[in-house]
């Protein structure tokens, strides 16, 4: 039963997988294209399309890890992969975080009107606010990485160690473990706050709106009511399929390390692969110049495939 339903998540994952990476490659050839094309790139696909390829960057590198530690139990054990393994893996998830923080802090200064000076201010300033996010993450991805450099490769040798039974001073080791995540999760869930923030904000500058709105007898939805709705569709999405990672990734850990069940691992990377896959089609959907290109692109197939046939 349990190699049934190994084999039945191992599919899932390679469809989430091809999915994910058509999706996100879809986002990055059409800005790219239109980038290219006309000379110059609005914020918003600017930031798309380094969200696309971080993502991309996040599939590719769990999928050959996941590979490497089932066929290559050596190679994933040795420090230098290990190492090697986690710059990459988290400085994809590091950019991933960043570009949807700036998605939702840049809605928010572009969307809501609050009539408040320190607000007007940041929003005059909003490119240098945006670019503080991205170049904070850097200095902080960099200060991770010499701290693992540092102090990372002993936690990582005794958890090799544990991992293979050997006997080893367990609670030692868990301690290293939760330094660890704690460093490497501190900014993620700085940002999560961020982004919760800048959504509350929002649904508060709509009721505001509506109020105003109500209060001068329009009954009707204006431009800035389908803005504040649109804006806010897409931070909910990116904050509910943040929350299914971030469990996904724990589950992750807990599975691997601690519960050793391989099919508790593969359905963890199925809830991986579901944000990496599911949310790019919806930041397609409610993207006017991605969703024309998409549909166009399908009518195409649908008419070329309907030649043949």
């Amino acid at each position: 039963m349990s190699s049934l339903l190994e084999i039945f998540f191992v599919i899932i994952s390679v469809v989430e997988f091809i999915i994910g990476t058509l999706g996100n490659g879809f986002i990055v050839l059409i800005n790219s294209t239109s980038w290219f094309k006309n000379q110059k790139i609005s914020v918003i696909d600017f930031i798309l399309t380094w969200l696309a390829i971080s993502r991309m960057c996040v599939l590719w590198t769990t999928i050959a890890g996941a590979s490497l530690r089932k066929f290559y139990k050596t190679l994933s054990y040795s420090k230098n992969f290990k190492f090697c393994f986690d710059i990459i893996w988290t400085g994809s998830n590091y950019l991933c975080i960043a570009c949807t923080t700036c998605i939702s802090v840049f809605y928010l200064f572009k969307i809501a009107n609050f009539s408040n000076s320190i607000f007007f201010w940041i929003k005059q300033r909003i490119h240098a606010v945006l670019l503080a996010i991205v170049l904070g993450t850097l200095m902080y991805f960099i200060l991770f990485l010499i701290f693992m450099k540092m102090i990372a490769n002993n936690f990582i040798y005794k958890w090799t160690k544990l991992e293979q039974n050997t006997t080893f001073p367990v609670l030692d080791t868990l301690s290293g473990f939760l330094v660890y995540h704690s460093l490497y999760n501190g900014i993620l869930i700085f940002f999560f706050i961020v982004s919760l923030t800048s959504f509350l904000l929002l649904i508060f500058s709509l009721w505001s709106h509506l109020r105003r709105m109500k209060l001068q007898g329009i009954h009707t939805k204006d431009i800035s009511t389908e803005a504040h709705i649109k804006a806010m569709k897409t931070m909910m999405s990116f904050l509910l399929f943040f929350i299914i990672y971030y469990i996904s990734n724990i589950m992750l850990i807990v599975a691997s390390s601690i519960l050793d069940n391989v099919v508790a691992q593969i359905f963890s990377y199925n809830l991986i692969f579901l944000y990496l896959s599911v949310h790019p089609f919806l930041l397609v959907l409610w993207n006017s110049k991605l969703k024309w290109t998409f549909q166009h692109v399908l009518r195409k197939l649908v008419c070329h495939c309907g030649g043949y046939s």
